[in-house]
């Protein structure tokens, strides 16, 4: 960890405490301590089996643990992972063996709270099989939720869709991987809805490439209250339009925007106008891209001409408008 510091680099790391191995020490002392149904083999999916929350000396255990590491080292960031289903779920302490799921759920909120108090400057995100556990109680503890291990820019699109119908940008795990279905610019417009993080090695980046990230981390830091407090917009969504999708976010104040299509398949049209949404009417809005300036009344109504804008698969493009003061 201290290496990892020494180099300006924050530590952090990926824990799965709900799981347990046959072959470990921990299982050997306390077999019981799985879930289990007596008599039947169990199923070992991922080849582990689950640690049975519902009992606090499990969590008493575990989180005795898990604190060993975080109290010896500077760890700044855990990801906490469950990638199983819950199977054989029979408590061997528990007679109402109808409680089981719902004390396991109340033993992991424990173990959550206990981590934030004991821990109240640790960034927790939360996972499960991707976004299997992204409610409004996980988001009490871990503020940002991995929304799915799918990082193509493409399938991304819906899968961002449909969680903003619940939860907003700030909440929703996004990050630029190595998919190289479609180019670095359009992963990185796509995962700026988001929490924004890359999930690669940058010795494998082209020199292109590295000058693109150094301008999407410095715009990730310039539109930061935009992306992850403005109002969000969707504009063209891709159940509907199976050639293209498109969101906006608006600031509380409606003096920024920032407007990002991405193409899904070609689409070849001469002229195609896009309707704004959010705007002050009364006001004028600069396009920082070209300079131009638009009332909000005519980007609402007659809407922008992107036709001049990139509509190969796989492109994409943002736009970023600031009210005329």
């Amino acid at each position: 960890v201290k290496r990892v510091n020494d180099l300006g680099v924050k530590f952090g790391i990926w824990i799965e405490p709900e799981m347990i191995s046959e072959d470990s020490d921990l299982y050997r002392e306390h077999p019981d301590w799985a879930l289990m149904i007596p008599g039947r083999n169990p199923v070992r999916s991922r080849n582990q089996l689950v640690l049975d929350f519902s009992r606090k000396e499990v969590v008493d255990g575990i989180f005795g643990q898990i604190s060993a590491v975080l109290d010896n080292a500077n760890i700044e960031y855990v990801k906490w992972d469950m990638n199983r289903s819950l199977m054989d779920v029979f408590s061997v302490m528990t007679k109402d063996q109808g409680r089981v799921m719902y004390d396991y759920v109340l033993g992991l909120y424990d173990f959550l709270d206990r981590m934030v108090n004991r821990y109240p400057d640790l960034l927790i995100e939360g996972c499960s099989g991707g976004g299997g556990r992204f409610d409004p109680a996980m988001l009490a503890y871990s503020p940002q939720i991995w929304a799915s291990d799918n990082t193509d820019a493409i399938q991304r699109i819906a899968i961002q869709f449909g969680t903003s119908l619940c939860y907003p940008a700030s909440t929703m795990g996004a990050h630029v991987s190595m998919n190289g279905r479609t180019n670095i610019t359009t992963r990185g417009n796509v995962a700026m809805w988001g929490t924004f993080g890359y999930e690669l090695d940058p010795n494998k980046l082209t020199e292109k490439d590295r000058e693109i990230v150094h301008k999407q981390v410095a715009e990730y830091h310039k539109y930061y209250d935009l992306t992850h407090f403005g109002d969000l917009y969707r504009i063209v969504c891709p159940w509907d339009n199976s050639y293209y999708a498109a969101w906006e976010l608006v600031s509380e104040d409606k003096t920024q925007a920032m407007f990002t299509l991405v193409n899904m398949r070609y689409y070849h049209c001469h002229t195609r106008f896009i309707r704004m949404k959010g705007l002050d009417p009364d006001k004028y809005y600069k396009l920082e891209e070209t300079g131009e300036v638009y009332s909000g009344a005519l980007l609402m109504n007659a809407g922008l001409n992107l036709s001049r804008y990139p509509a190969g698969t796989g492109e994409s493009y943002v736009l970023h408008f600031t009210a005329e003061k």
